[in-house]
């Protein structure tokens, strides 16, 4: 704030006696001079998972008559579609060294890391994508904390916060908070889920390479054609596909362990670069077959086609 308004703010903490017990728990309570302005900062406690718009609107209409000041949500963290939404309401919110909104006196909204694609997106983020895929797959993600489901897709914890956001927007889960944690609920399951979710879900190949590799396999997991091969009768292509995790690939070609190759002809293996990590959702030879049936969604071969459809179909939900 320093920065922004060239003053450095006074903070005084606040009695807060008369507070529910559950936001004296949740926040730390300052008040500060900004503007001219007096304002009351609702600083969030970082064991917290950063709550929905909708709800810090609820508390600030429980806080405004206590505290006799606007109040200004200080958070750790704000995934743009959240910070948009909060921009919409009208709800007064700081994230230190990163952001601020706060109306009639100052808008911020500087981003310290990468944009949105931005309001209208239909297609899910790959980590979005994965969180379906992982909840339909692997195992269910209903009602654990997104700190447990951060650590299981191995991301951060504002990435998480943004794929909240994400399948919450798309219709595709439901967000509850569950103490301190919030939650995700999906409304529907296993077939019904995957028929709800698939026009948001994309390829998740980003680029291919033809490469020789003398010793194919793990990590790399089989993927494209010879994944179908291995999973329905389709016959084999004359080379096998293999999928890597976005660095992957590049860690093995700046280490020699695989050459690349300006063409098929000359390779003994075609790369797929997936946006995610396929042996998360694999086993330890093939990729997951939704993953798989998307990568060859839009494959023009009616032989494909065809598998594809029996994949699903063999899919044990």
């Amino acid at each position: 704030m320093e920065t922004l308004s060239g003053v450095c703010p006074q903070l005084r903490p606040l009695e807060v006696a008369q507070l529910p017990l559950f936001l004296r728990n949740r926040f730390s309570f300052y008040s500060a001079e900004l503007f001219g302005k007096r304002w009351c900062l609702a600083q969030e406690d970082e064991s917290w998972d950063t709550g929905s718009p909708g709800e810090y609107e609820k508390q600030a209409e429980v806080l405004r008559p206590h505290l006799k000041a606007p109040v200004v949500f200080v958070l750790s963290a704000l995934a743009s579609n959240a910070r948009n939404r909060m921009v919409q309401k009208g709800i007064p919110f700081i994230v230190p060294g990163t952001q601020a909104f706060l109306p009639s006196a100052l808008v911020d909204l500087r981003e310290r890391f990468p944009k949105s694609t931005g309001k209208g997106r239909t297609s899910l983020s790959p980590t979005a994508q994965l969180a379906v895929l992982y909840h339909l797959e692997r195992e269910p993600l209903n009602s654990i904390p997104l700190k447990s489901i951060a650590a299981k897709l191995h991301c951060s914890a504002m990435m998480i916060s943004k794929v909240k956001d994400e399948l919450e927007e798309t219709g595709i889960c439901e967000v509850e908070r569950n103490g301190r944690s919030m939650v995700l609920k999906f409304p529907a399951a296993n077939r019904d889920l995957w028929d709800l979710a698939k026009d948001n879900l994309t390829s998740p190949v980003k680029k291919v390479r033809w490469v020789q590799w003398q010793t194919p396999g793990y990590p790399a997991l089989l993927s494209g054609i010879s994944a179908l091969s291995r999973r329905t009768m389709l016959g084999e292509d004359r080379l096998p596909t293999y999928a890597f995790g976005p660095e992957m690939l590049e860690s093995f070609i700046d280490q020699g362990i695989m050459t690349e190759c300006r063409d098929a002809d000359q390779a003994t293996a075609k790369m797929e670069v997936w946006a995610y990590e396929p042996k998360l959702l694999g086993d330890n030879e093939v990729v997951d077959p939704l993953s798989l049936y998307l990568s060859l969604r839009y494959n023009a071969d009616e032989r494909v086609q065809q598998q594809l459809e029996q994949l699903i179909e063999e899919v044990q939900w």
